[in-house]
């Protein structure tokens, strides 16, 4: 059931038209939609989540049609803008509210037996009517890696990245595999060359499309580059101080692992 938004709780809102973010523009500043503001576009929200709280504020989610016309007051963006915009507090909570919203629109009929799906009160779950199977939001695995090699690490130009864009070598993880079989297989795929001294470096919610990102350090251990063309476009070792581009999100995993070795080799010099 819809929250009353005339309610005096404190509460964001991240709604969604056509996978982007609604945002007031308020001068200069984009902010987050808090109740007030949503509550003259109540009855044309299409799909509507709780997501529970954040520091003591209540999140929401939803989605109006695509039909909808916002005023001058609003702007939309992409995700990866909202992300840069808001920072490292609202990214989990960004993601996971976008991650729901396009979940449930695209799991609107049963992929056993085809017949309409409903939400669950109080839950993400949609059941099919029909035979009652249940549908729970996807979460795929994927793993990233930087490769250190001296003072260089190897970085990567995929096919789809905008131009100047390099990254890190990363994929998903296959079924049957275990996250540090999946780590030597893309390396193995992508570049050609073996790595050694895997270590953990931490994880990170990631919705293109629906990924949690599991980042490792690793050293070079034997073979040449060979770019694999299928996945990627080109492929180097670069020095520390002479980085061919960055990944295009600053706050994303692949950028905190490149400012780690960077750190690291700035301490060394």
């Amino acid at each position: 059931m819809m929250p009353s938004l005339e309610s005096t709780e404190p509460a964001y809102w991240f709604i969604f038209l056509d996978d982007k973010l609604l945002i007031l523009q308020n001068g200069e500043e984009s902010v987050l939609l808090t109740s007030p503001i949503v509550s003259p576009m109540q009855k044309m929200l299409t799909r509507y989540y709780s997501l529970g709280e954040t520091n003591g504020i209540h999140i929401y989610c939803a989605e109006l049609p695509s039909d909808f016309s916002p005023s001058p007051h609003f702007t939309l963006i992409t995700l990866r803008q909202a992300f840069e915009m808001l920072g490292d507090q609202w990214h989990s909570v960004a993601t996971k509210a976008f991650s729901i919203i396009r979940w449930d629109k695209n799991h609107h009929y049963c992929g056993h037996c085809g017949n309409t799906t409903k939400k669950l009160p109080h839950l993400f779950e949609r059941m099919c009517e029909a035979c009652g199977l249940i549908f729970y939001p996807r979460i795929s695995p994927s793993v990233i890696v930087r490769i250190k090699k001296g003072d260089h690490i190897l970085m990567a130009r995929g096919n789809q990245f905008k131009p100047g864009i390099y990254g890190l070598i990363a994929g998903f993880v296959e079924p049957g595999e275990t996250l540090e079989e999946a780590l030597h297989r893309e390396v193995k795929e992508e570049v050609g060359v073996s790595i050694k001294n895997v270590a953990y470096f931490g994880s990170q919610a990631w919705p293109f499309p629906d990924s949690l990102l599991v980042a490792f350090t690793a050293e070079y251990a034997a073979g040449e580059i060979e770019v694999n063309h299928n996945e990627i476009e080109a492929a180097g070792w670069y020095r520390y101080d002479n980085l061919p581009g960055r990944p295009s999100s600053r706050i994303s995993i692949a950028s905190k692992l490149i400012d780690h070795f960077i750190a690291e080799q700035a301490k060394v010099i």
